[in-house]
């Protein structure tokens, strides 16, 4: 099993202002789109709280890319992406975090995108959608995914690891043990039980030992989306932007309550008819990429959100 992370070299955009670098990687640059066919629309693809987003989109970011650009990136101050020392201190709201994504496709010079939030990005994105100002680039179309539109109800932070005593080396086995109930919180019972899922658990925890997950990053995230609430100001996207929720009932990180949210404010979004509802936060990894990456291109591509495919767990 690979222990460097993420598998490819990415690059860096200086931030204006000296803030500081974001870490990312458009996938799928190249794709060739067929005779007298519109090229595909690139998908911006938002991770959430203590995500590494060039490690944690894998291999769903590949498969999305074989038919569109995609771009997926680490936010500020977490995996690759640094804040300038001066500013690590300094606390930001939901408002700066979608600025950074805002800033990013303008400088990779996108002038028409589809996003793609989960968790905490599914926040960043809506904030994006209700902006004051004109965004330098159309959205397309949205996927909102295990998300809510305020400070969600969570089992999460309960689950976050504690930092380690000053002074005190932690051993790999120390490391696992650390932040193993953290990665299982994302998956409900009946998954964490499966053998069949215990290599994908394991892969999960080693791409949280071996990518940088700064503690402070992680609290200061917990900070920022305690105040979020978009609720007020959703009936600002209009109803022609396509609008897709895809949610388990069996999130324990983002409560599948908080869903109804979005159904209110966002009254013309469709939901995901998913094979079995009763999946955990990381939705992603319940079915296969191959589900997924079907399910995604058909709302992407303007088709019905649906997908026949194969539907069994991953790994």
């Amino acid at each position: 099993m690979a222990t460097s992370y993420p598998p490819f070299a990415y690059s860096l955009f200086v931030q204006p202002g000296n803030r500081g670098n974001l870490a990312y990687k458009v996938l799928g640059g190249r794709v060739a789109s067929k005779a007298g066919a519109k090229p595909a629309t690139p998908l911006v693809m938002v991770h959430g709280l203590s995500a590494v987003g060039l490690v944690d989109w894998l291999p769903l970011a590949d498969k999305l890319a074989e038919t569109r650009p995609v771009l997926i990136f680490d936010n500020r101050g977490i995996g690759g992406s640094t804040l300038h020392p001066e500013r690590e201190a300094e606390e930001y709201r939901t408002e700066d975090l979608a600025g950074d994504v805002e800033e990013l496709i303008k400088h990779i010079g996108w002038k028409e995108v589809d996003l793609l939030g989960f968790s905490m990005g599914g926040m960043i994105v809506q904030q994006l959608l209700v902006s004051p100002h004109q965004l330098p680039f159309k959205v397309r179309h949205v996927v909102l995914a295990a998300t809510s539109a305020k400070a969600a109800h969570s089992d999460l932070l309960s689950a976050i690891p504690s930092a380690a005593p000053g002074g005190v080396t932690l051993t790999l086995e120390d490391k696992i043990k650390l932040v193993t109930p953290f990665i299982h919180i994302g998956y409900d019972a009946v998954f964490l039980a499966d053998p069949k899922n215990k290599a994908l658990l394991d892969q999960r925890v080693l791409e949280s030992v071996y990518t940088r997950r700064p503690g402070k990053t992680i609290a200061r995230q917990v900070q920022t989306i305690a105040t979020y609430d978009v609720r007020k100001r959703l009936q600002l996207i209009p109803s022609t932007l396509p609008v897709l929720i895809i949610h388990g009932t069996k999130d324990r990180s983002v409560y599948y309550s908080e869903r109804k949210y979005l159904e209110r404010g966002i009254p013309h979004a469709q939901i995901a008819k998913l094979p079995r509802e009763e999946i955990g936060h990381m939705w992603y990894d319940y079915f296969t990429v191959e589900y997924w990456d079907s399910l995604l291109c058909n709302f992407l591509d303007g088709k019905p959100a649906s997908a026949p495919g194969p539907t069994k767990a991953r790994l």
